[in-house]
């Protein structure tokens, strides 16, 4: 991928932001072998299975969620939390299914609420449930733009949510429905963003008790929803194929969490362990 100036600046700028000014130059020292590394896993079987899943279900409905170069670095996004964004990684279809099948509720009371949203795959699959309404929360306008358009395009013979829609706006504070919530969490931010949506979420839940429940995808951050008064429901184990994508992943961005998915899990489930106000877990 070639990179303008302004491009490559703004890149370095936020990876020294994410990770510091030591961490960026290394991740520069090592990136050649990371281009190879990631050359290899292309070419596994799960993660070409993983890609034909995505192209199915955009070819089966008529629309385009799947990662492309133009979407894979934004620049234009004007948000004071851009530095904290991940890149745009498109959610296996089938796991989405699994995680909310996973889900120990009744969907069509439940606003369910992707954050990171990015062309709205994540959003169309859910439709396929009778939530009450399929949200997407996205900071890339690009992004935003392109999840509108497959929105409009979508078509489904299974789709049984008719409210699905894409909101261009921060996740830390970005109105939340006053209905219980499923909130689906595949990593798109760390850091101060998390812990901002984190207590904007215990804020909404204090001022309008209601069941929440979080999906997250790939778990990285398990203490943090612990702490944050979440409790863990359910867990989905990953299968080996799938863990070195993703283990991977987490050592080319350095993350701090890197190392905390021991347990190789696909997905976890919380739920807010109660939501009135002298019941909520201190952070």
């Amino acid at each position: 991928m070639s990179l303008s100036p302004s491009k490559l600046r703004r890149r370095l700028k936020k990876s020294a932001l994410q990770h510091g000014w030591a961490a960026t130059a290394v991740r520069c020292l090592l990136w050649p072998f990371m281009w190879i590394g990631w050359r290899i896993i292309e070419r596994t079987p799960f993660e070409r299975q993983r890609v034909q899943a995505g192209e199915d279900f955009d070819r089966q409905h008529g629309v385009d969620t799947t990662r492309n170069r133009s979407t894979e670095w934004t620049t234009d996004v004007e948000s004071e939390s851009w530095a904290e964004g991940t890149g745009f990684y498109p959610t296996p279809p089938d796991a989405v299914r699994r995680s909310i099948r996973s889900l120990p509720i009744d969907h069509q009371e439940y606003v369910f609420i992707d954050l990171g949203s990015g062309k709205g795959r994540v959003i169309l699959v859910a439709s396929e449930f009778p939530f009450a309404a399929c949200l997407g929360v996205e900071y890339a306008p690009d992004l935003h733009e392109a999840a509108e358009r497959n929105i409009a395009a979508f078509r489904s013979d299974r789709q049984r949510c008719s409210v699905v829609r894409s909101h261009c706006h921060d996740a830390a504070t970005f109105s939340l429905p006053e209905a219980p919530l499923v909130f689906f969490f595949a990593h798109p931010f760390g850091g101060t963003v998390l812990d901002s949506f984190l207590e904007h979420v215990r804020r909404s839940l204090r001022e309008a008790p209601r069941a929440a429940y979080i999906i997250e995808y790939d778990p990285v951050y398990r203490e943090r929803f612990r702490d944050a008064g979440f409790r863990e429901i359910y867990t989905c184990d990953m299968g080996a194929a799938e863990f070195l994508p993703s283990f991977f992943y987490k050592i080319e961005w350095f993350d701090r969490n890197t190392f905390r998915n021991r347990n190789g899990k696909e997905f976890v489930i919380y739920e807010a362990a109660d939501p009135r106000p002298d019941r909520m877990v201190d952070a």
